[in-house]
């Protein structure tokens, strides 16, 4: 009875130990920047170059393994993916060096209970942070949101055995000059009918950039946001530009500063519940730190495409100028937006 008591010990902690590897490593928290609007693994953006994703995928927990038959533009890591041991496999574009795609492996799993177990723990860590998945004829479950693509599958190996396999494609750019405009989806070129804080006509590379060269020495956050800039004015001059975003990495405020005649113009943003501009102030002030210049833009967006970008748009413009009586105006805007997708 005794030898049968120790047995059954023996077998019951080597059981658990073997399951503690699997489900109850540690889960690390992302403590770095995030981003709403890009797919991420375990809080961390799947975008950007190599020196922002590698040291955030660090951050949690992941460690970078590198050998000499390593592919070119792939980072292979370990660590463990929601607390349960996994390899990751991360792919950048060849030309741009951005993230591409993302790829994690857990196994393989000997019995079929322990494969099930997990398969269905990343479904459910996944399911709550991106909806219901929908299931495929090849047996996987995938799902499709407006940041990226996820899909979860496994493979039978001869042995019986069975590797999860979950994989990420971001979808969203990287580069947020279009977004910080309003604008959504991949959008390549955008004119405007009776422009008024803007462009009449803007462009955009595949990764989001504006590509206009109005302004230079730009700095961008780690996720793509543009902090700060710098224009060149007609003298030779340089004003230096900052950019001031909410919680929601919105922009809430540029601030343009003429060094030479010491003129400050700042702008503001509020936004409606699409994350559309939904009013947009502008405020002119000398050295004295005086206000000599208001303009205030209140948009009514009467017509929109497929993507959800304004087509139409009925402005009411406020403006005011010292020493100048006030002026109210009307302009109707109608944009043409083409997108990288269409080519």
């Amino acid at each position: 009875m005794r030898r049968f008591l120790i047995s059954l010990s023996f077998i019951i902690y080597h059981f658990s130990f073997s399951y503690a590897q699997f489900v109850t490593g540690i889960e690390h928290q992302y403590k770095g920047p995030q981003d709403s609007r890009c797919i991420d693994i375990m809080g961390v953006p799947l975008e950007g170059p190599d020196s922002v994703f590698v040291p955030a995928i660090e951050s949690i927990g992941f460690e970078r393994v590198v050998s000499e038959d390593d592919e070119p533009n792939t980072y292979y890591f370990r660590g463990d993916y929601y607390g349960i041991k996994a390899n990751l496999v991360i792919e950048a574009d060849e030309k741009t060096k951005l993230l591409s795609t993302a790829l994690v492996t857990s196994g393989p799993y000997r019995t079929f209970a322990l494969f099930d177990r997990n398969n269905r723990y990343f479904l459910l860590k996944l399911q709550r942070q991106y909806g219901n998945f929908e299931a495929k004829g090849d047996g996987s479950l995938h799902t499709m949101t407006n940041v990226g693509y996820i899909k979860i599958s496994n493979t039978l190996h001869e042995d019986k055995s069975r590797t999860i396999k979950v994989f990420y494609l971001n979808t969203t750019p990287y580069y947020k000059d279009a977004v910080n405009m309003g604008l959504k989806g991949a959008v390549q070129e955008v004119i405007t009918e009776n422009p008024v804080a803007e462009n009449g006509i803007e462009h955009f590379d595949p990764q989001g950039k504006s590509t206009g060269t109005d302004l230079i020495d730009r700095v961008y956050s780690p996720t793509g946001y543009l902090l700060s800039a710098a224009m060149l004015e007609p003298t030779g001059a340089k004003s230096l530009i900052d950019f001031e975003y909410d919680e929601s990495n919105r922009l809430i405020k540029r601030t343009l500063i003429n060094t030479k005649e010491n003129i400050r113009s700042v702008n503001e943003y509020t936004y409606n519940d699409d994350d559309e501009i939904k009013q947009q102030t502008q405020k002119v002030f000398d050295a004295k730190n005086e206000c000599i210049m208001s303009i205030t833009m209140k948009n009514n967006y009467t017509s929109h495409d497929d993507e959800g970008n304004w087509i139409k748009n009925d402005l009411k413009l406020m403006y005011w100028e010292k020493n100048r009586q006030p002026q109210n105006m009307n302009v109707t805007q109608t944009r043409t937006i083409s997108y990288w997708e269409e080519d």
